[in-house]
């Protein structure tokens, strides 16, 4: 198939200035860029597509997304083409619902429930390898590329489930076994979560060893730090020291320094610690969300000792009043060991967004404060009673950043964005699912004119692209045709904290492989996407 674009203000996605040019897809495939391409006298007129002087870029790419489950029933399709998104990634922060294997297959299904969401059949077999997982995933026809990260979380789960305590030899042994079967199977790389069970039951030295199939590989790990907040800067110190062991690439996810406190200094320190690194031949990047309000579990408000056991053991301690007293005494307290949100932003500041319960579910949108005055009830026996009835199975939202540290991040060369979209079963999404990336360009590219249009379709496409060794993000001969055409005077998000379920609009055509997936707004679903593979 065919197709010529006319008259476009053309952003290759590395950084150069736009220029007024054509482009010719040819069979999902860029055959030439030129300042002018002569038309064929038979050339089908209903293949030229006038940019009309609109901007023509790479198709986004988000490398951080929980849409395992979105991927296999087309749960996502439409709200990704329609924010410009051609490529995804998920499987990330050690969360993957893949390689779970069988004897706790059901425990961790559970456990990543509020952010992957469910499957609408039976999950287990998909679950069980990476394999399974990738091999019902190509069944699949979506209209965008996507690519998983094998979550070193659910490897740990499906070796020891939430136990905690070190590894033995037959344990780590078979870690290292599932990981390479994730790798084989064509996983784009290793996801971290040290914040989150079972994996914050590594040390330091307990990650090397269990990452120990990477070493010298050039295979990247992608990792959702320790801390986020008071103890930031060892946290980062800990990921930049076993990626120099191992001598691979280090990708820190979801960048961010929780709590006032922390502002305005502490990222000038981060980004020193980066170029230390630098200097003693690590690679490391790091990507950001644009948006204040972070999102996950709500169970990640408790201390780490208090999650161990997965959701049936925590559900037992939220039962014993005295151990909800000796909770209450540790997030009371900063922490510097884990990451204390209750303590950095308040309960006034973290929202229970997605509810299920009769007793509940009428409150999701609803901070834990205001839920609480409206029960007359502690903030911190609200958030027991919350987790408990709803079986831990809850998402939550957060505002925790500063605008000026997010930008400062997002200057850095180092850096590219993403969404971090989850999909909890149910209840309110956070507005990153459905426009994040027009996010960047709306308000930080055309109205308050932070960054070039060049350097943010940059941080949209061929870094992310470059993170994760993924073909795509560029525009030149011989490249996939994956390209977005829009004025950047139409583009609109419409999606907020009130109503987050609403797609983008102002994108005159979006490609995926050479074929149509958005032709002014209006979703064609071209099943043209296809696996990323390492």
């Amino acid at each position: 198939m065919y197709y010529i674009i006319k008259n476009g203000q053309i952003v290759d996605g590395l950084k150069h200035p736009p220029f007024h040019g054509d482009i010719l897809i040819r069979d999902g495939i860029i055959q030439e860029i030129a300042e002018h391409i002569e038309i064929p006298a038979d050339f089908p007129k209903e293949n030229i597509l006038d940019a009309n002087d609109g901007y023509v870029t790479p198709g986004f790419i988000d490398i951080h997304r929980h849409g395992d489950w979105q991927a296999l029933q087309h749960g996502d399709d439409e709200l990704l083409n329609r924010q410009g998104l051609t490529s995804v990634v998920n499987g990330n922060c050690g969360l993957s619902v893949a390689p779970a294997g069988q004897k706790y297959s059901g425990q961790i299904y559970s456990f990543l429930g509020s952010v992957t969401g469910k499957l609408d059949q039976d999950p287990l077999s998909f679950m069980e390898s990476m394999t399974n997982y990738m091999d019902a995933l190509s069944k699949t026809d979506r209209s965008v590329h996507t690519g998983m990260l094998a979550g070193n979380g659910t490897i740990r789960a499906a070796v020891k489930g939430y136990a905690s305590g070190k590894l033995s030899d037959t344990e780590t042994h078979q870690v290292w076994k599932t990981l390479e079967e994730s790798l084989s199977a064509g996983s784009l790389g290793v996801s971290l979560g040290i914040a989150y069970a079972p994996e914050f039951e590594y040390d330091r030295n307990g990650l090397v060893r269990a990452l120990q199939p990477l070493k010298n590989t050039g295979i990247p790990i992608t990792t959702h730090i320790r801390n986020e907040g008071d103890g930031i800067l060892p946290a980062l110190q800990e990921v930049i020291s076993v990626a120099e062991e191992l001598h691979i690439p280090l990708h820190v996810s979801h960048m961010k320094c929780i709590g006032q406190k922390n502002w305005g200094d502490t990222p000038r320190k981060i980004i020193q610690l980066f170029d230390e690194a630098a200097l003693r031949g690590i690679k490391t990047d790091f990507d950001l969300y644009p948006y204040l309000t972070g999102s996950t579990q709500l169970v990640h408000l408790l201390p780490p000792e208090f999650q161990e056991g997965g959701t049936s053991a925590i559900c037992q301690r939220l039962a014993d009043s005295e151990c909800r007293k000796a909770i209450t005494e540790v997030l009371k307290q900063p922490s510097d060991i884990f990451e204390n949100i209750v303590e950095l932003a308040g309960f006034e500041r973290i929202y229970a967004s997605t509810l299920h319960t009769q007793k509940y579910a009428p409150y999701a949108g609803k901070s834990i404060a205001e839920i609480s005055r409206i029960f007359n009830n502690d903030p911190y026996e609200t958030l027991y009673d919350i987790l408990l009835a709803e079986h831990c199975d809850v998402t939550m939202l957060d505002t925790i950043a500063s605008e000026d540290d997010m930008l400062y991040f997002l200057k850095d060369d180092r850096a590219n964005l993403i969404s971090d979209a989850i999909y909890p079963a149910g209840g309110k999404y956070h507005p990153r699912v459905y426009g994040a990336f027009p996010k960047l360009l709306t308000d930080y590219v055309r109205d308050k004119k932070i960054f070039t249009i060049e350097d943010a379709i940059y941080k949209m496409t061929a870094k992310p692209a470059q993170v994760l060794s993924i073909n795509r993000g560029v525009l030149a001969k011989g490249m996939p045709a994956d390209i977005n055409v829009f004025h950047l005077k139409n583009l609109q998000v419409h999606a907020d904290f009130q109503n987050p379920d609403q797609f983008c609009t102002g994108f005159d055509y979006v490609f995926v492989n050479g074929r149509i997936a958005v032709s002014h707004d209006k979703y064609l679903n071209p099943a043209s996407g296809m696996i990323l593979r390492r």
